[in-house]
């Protein structure tokens, strides 16, 4: 019997929303071939084709159901978040604004308009659309969009009484709890904050992780007779920086097993004599983690497990700074001392600052992460420093660009694999006076390492900070902007330390 379809529908729906998205896109493409001019099936095939990247063909569709159907706001709305895939806020921002304009008792534009300007760094009208949102229905989602820019903005009490408001409204919604996660911790409210940053592990959060493990989850009682697995999170540098409460839970257990990233199996072994660590089996599927365990042994192994970023709600890690400011992982000492001659021959008797000030991703919304050029010129401004690159794949072009910009040459080692080896950078990093960094996996391991990091952020994250530093990586400074796209605060702060870190060698 042929397919129905509002069976369809709902099967692809069901498969979007547990991540599978390309699934969901196949059999659409099938059935709007059949039927084309179908206004449901080509909207779910366009929504399909934006959540699995595909962002062009996602427009057109849209676009040809925005023009047949100017009154549907769904149309309207992934066109514009398409559109904003493809080339910026431009266009996207355009067709908000005719529908906002001809139809102003809409609520959700209002909301598309604030997060599309966020991602872009208009940060101005942001609030302003996020509460007109919620002043037109005060949904939880609406509510709670307010509640995180008033968080982003630092305006903390108002941020709170929002969440307060959503959270009333959802009780039991698991990103609207992770947002609230953030906010608390980025006010250093650990007692609450871990509690609620357990959301990040429900099925609807979109990068969740799926595991096949059917060992008992430790619940934080007491260990001395238990064999715990501590598995890995997604996102190395999470995963290096809470590594640091590694040692403190191998000192309460039987025995540990780390599953982990196996770019870093060596280096925590050398760091962390007595543990076992094991690379991770992992596939991606529609960016979700799918972890299998197939290399835990059939007897002799585990009690229970326990996942990496749930550590420190177990261990009750509060807002107190690291024990141990010299870092927790000890590089090469061989690969230290190659490295290290190499870069003292390029100094020249100068101080030696590592870069790091972008990332490969170029998602939309990813470039408001990090400082602009002319906050990089003025941050470089160091007296005799030799600046050396840290970053990772085909880095030269990036190397040209900002050499231009600040008119400081920077010095490359082309021959080391920053990406995919570990050790080399750990060593490299090890070797350096002081690391300039945005908020990434090598400014994490940097701080490991025990070197000076100032990290520049567009926001704090879930990181918790005592006066600016890092309460897991005692190295490590994490300056943040105190209002949305204003970079003077991180990098006035970051020259200040800078300079007084360089005087002090």
């Amino acid at each position: 019997m042929p397919e129905s379809r509002d069976s369809l529908l709902a099967d692809c729906q069901q498969l979007m929303a547990t991540g599978k998205w390309n699934e969901a896109r196949s059999r659409l493409e099938n059935a709007f071939a059949a039927a084309p001019t179908d206004v449901l099936i080509a909207y779910t095939l366009a929504t399909a084709c934006r959540l699995s990247g595909m962002a062009d063909r996602a427009a057109r569709l849209f676009q040809a159901i925005h023009t047949a159907l100017p009154d549907m706001a769904e149309a309207a709305i992934g066109l514009a978040h398409s559109l904003a895939e493809l080339d910026g806020s431009d266009r996207a921002t355009e067709v908000l604004r005719r529908y906002v304009v001809q139809r102003p008792e809409q609520t959700v534009p209002y909301a598309t308009l604030a997060e599309i300007w966020l991602k872009s760094g208009t940060f101005t009208p942001v609030i302003r659309n996020f509460r007109a949102a919620a002043i037109l229905a005060p949904t939880a989602d609406t509510i709670g969009n307010l509640a995180e820019s008033l968080s982003l903005e630092r305006c903390f009490e108002q941020a709170e009484q929002q969440y307060r408001l959503a959270l009333a409204k959802a009780p039991g919604s698991a990103k609207l709890k992770l947002n609230y996660a953030i906010h608390l911790l980025s006010q250093g409210n650990t007692s609450e904050g871990w509690k609620y940053f357990e959301a990040r592990l429900a099925p609807a959060i979109a990068d969740a992780p799926v595991r096949t493990l059917s060992l008992p989850r430790w619940s934080g009682n007491a260990v001395a007779d238990k064999h715990i697995l501590v598995v890995s999170e997604q996102g190395l540098g999470d995963e290096i920086r809470l590594a640091a409460l590694l040692p403190e839970l191998a000192g309460k257990a039987r025995a540990l097993t780390v599953e982990c990233d196996p770019r870093l199996i060596s280096l925590f072994e050398r760091s962390m004599p007595g543990v076992t660590f094991h690379a991770f089996s992992r596939i991606k599927k529609s960016g979700r983690g799918h972890y299998t365990y197939g290399w835990l042994p059939h007897d002799g192994g585990p009690d229970c497990y326990i996942e990496l970023g749930s550590l420190p709600l177990m261990l009750n890690h509060g807002l107190t700074a690291p024990g141990d400011m010299g870092g927790f992982l000890s590089p090469s000492g061989r690969l230290r001392d190659e490295i290290g001659e190499r870069l003292r021959v390029a100094a020249q008797g100068r101080q030696l600052v590592g870069l790091s000030w972008a990332s490969s991703a170029r998602q939309f919304g990813r470039s408001t992460n990090y400082p602009p050029a002319e906050s990089w010129r003025r941050l470089l401004d160091l007296p005799d420093t030799c600046l050396v690159s840290l970053q990772y794949g085909e880095a030269a072009n990036a190397v040209k660009e900002l050499e231009e910009a600040t008119g400081r040459k920077i010095f490359q080692l082309r021959d080391l694999d920053l990406r995919h080896d570990l050790e080399a950078l750990a060593a490299l990093e090890a070797s350096l006076d002081l690391v300039l960094s945005v908020g990434n996996a090598t400014a994490a391991l940097s701080g490991a390492v025990g070197t000076k990091t100032l990290e520049l952020l567009s926001s704090p994250g879930w990181v918790p900070l005592l006066n600016d530093r890092d309460s897991f990586l005692g190295a490590t400074h994490r300056m943040a902007q105190r209002r949305l796209g204003d970079w003077t605060y991180p990098v006035e702060k970051a020259r200040e330390l800078a300079l007084t870190r360089l005087r002090k060698q």
